[in-house]
Parts: structure tokens; C-alpha cells; sequence
């Protein structure tokens, strides 16, 4: 357990900062997919569906504002550079939790894609070392910090933003029980940290027989509910 207490704010910090490192993780992926897609199909199909995933309030006249937009645009709030200054900011305060080694992760991500901004180039492949100074982020915090507490709330927010990422694109029932499965085992060092209303929801929702993410209203209920879980 933990060897001091650790503020609500930092606490909440802490969480944000596991669901911005994996919503830019997993965002590079998907980008490259739907940006692979729109060289072979029809590009505007492509923008409206993924704008119709995460529920997008920013949307782009072309495919090359679009693929631009979702990697540079500060004011989207959905973009990648957009999730890594938010990664950043709450890193930054983290310092002392998190080891200065791996709080420089994140500093290379944001000074890449910083760099790459100026440049607005549109090949997103440019962006791979970014998906490699996370992987290594995760690495640092499973090889610096011992602080169980510390581990527990940014592997909460890593996956509950897995699962809120993977319910809005359609992933198969497995890929969300297992990461549900370990989201649930984060509860064992944490007492009262998720909201049993919510809890219980999702325990009835998330089943294999109930699992249907083709249907609008049950997956706005998974998204809603794992949204709420986490009493932060």
C-alpha cells in the first residue's frame, strides 16, 4: 500500500494523466486504419464515421483538414496534440509520483509532435515514435514507481479510457471483458473508488449475452456508465 496519503487532487491527476497516455495511444491507431481507409474509399465516409464514434464537435471541410485537424489542431479536443498537452500538464505536477525518468516520456511526445505541427505534414507515420514513448511511458512507471496507490489510479484511468475508446469503435465482447475484468481487480488496493450504482450497471451490461455495441442505446449506456464509475 501506499507510504503517504496522496491528495484528492493529485489522486485525480494521476487518473487523467493513464486516460490521456492510452486515449493518444490508441487514437495513433485508429487514425492510421480509418487514414489507410480514406486512400482506398471514399474519404467522406471515412471523416463521418469516425466523427460519429467519438461523438466529434469539430469537423473538417476535406480529407486533408481532417487528417491534419485530428493530429495538430489545439482546439480540438480530440486531436492528438490535444491529448498530449493535457497528458503533459497533469505529468507535470506528477513529478515526485511518477520519477522524473518517466514524466519524460510524455515531454518527448509533446516535443515531437510539437515539432511536427510546425511542419503540418499529413503522414501520420511521422508519429510513431510517439506510440514508442508511451509503450516506454508504461514500462518506466512498471520499473520506477512502487508506489502501489500511484500505479493503481493511472492503470484506472488507462483502462477505463481502453474501454470507452474500444465501446465507440465497435471491438469484439473480449477485448472489453478483459480489460473490464482487470478494471474491476484495480478495486482490491482501492476502498469505496468506484460508484456501486454504476458498478452494478455495468455488470449486467457487460456480459456476453447482453454485449451489443450495434445498438445505439446500449452503448451510449456502457459509455455513460464507465464514464461515471470511477469516484474521482
Amino acid at each position: 500500500m501506499i507510504g503517504y496519503a496522496i491528495s484528492a487532487t493529485k489522486a485525480n491527476r494521476l487518473y487523467w494523466l493513464g486516460r490521456y497516455a492510452e486515449r493518444v495511444y490508441i487514437s495513433l491507431h485508429l487514425l492510421r486504419r480509418y487514414y489507410d481507409r480514406m486512400i482506398d474509399g471514399d474519404s467522406k465516409d471515412e471523416e463521418i464515421e469516425y466523427y460519429k464514434r467519438i461523438d466529434a464537435s469539430c469537423t473538417y471541410p476535406d480529407a486533408k483538414s481532417f487528417k491534419l485537424g485530428y493530429m495538430y489542431d489545439k482546439k480540438n479536443p480530440s486531436s492528438l496534440i490535444s491529448g498530449i498537452e493535457q497528458a503533459n500538464d497533469n505529468a507535470i505536477v506528477l513529478r515526485e509520483e511518477i520519477m522524473s525518468e518517466t514524466f519524460s516520456y510524455i515531454q518527448l511526445s509533446l516535443c515531437h509532435i510539437q515539432k511536427e505541427a510546425d511542419l503540418q505534414d499529413e503522414n501520420i507515420n511521422n508519429l510513431q515514435c510517439i506510440t514508442d514513448y508511451l509503450l516506454a511511458f508504461w514500462g518506466s512507471i512498471d520499473e520506477r514507481v512502487f508506489d502501489e496507490r500511484i500505479r493503481n489510479l493511472l492503470r484506472m484511468g488507462k483502462l477505463v479510457e481502453n474501454i470507452d475508446m474500444h465501446i465507440r469503435f465497435n471491438y469484439p465482447y473480449m477485448r472489453i471483458r478483459e480489460a473490464y475484468d482487470a478494471l474491476k481487480k484495480c478495486s482490491d488496493c482501492e476502498e469505496r473508488i468506484f460508484d456501486p450504482i454504476m458498478l452494478k450497471q455495468l455488470d449486467e451490461l457487460i456480459t456476453e449475452d447482453e454485449y451489443n455495441v450495434d445498438d445505439l442505446n446500449y452503448k451510449n449506456k456502457v459509455l455513460k456508465y464507465i464514464n461515471h464509475l470511477v469516484l474521482l
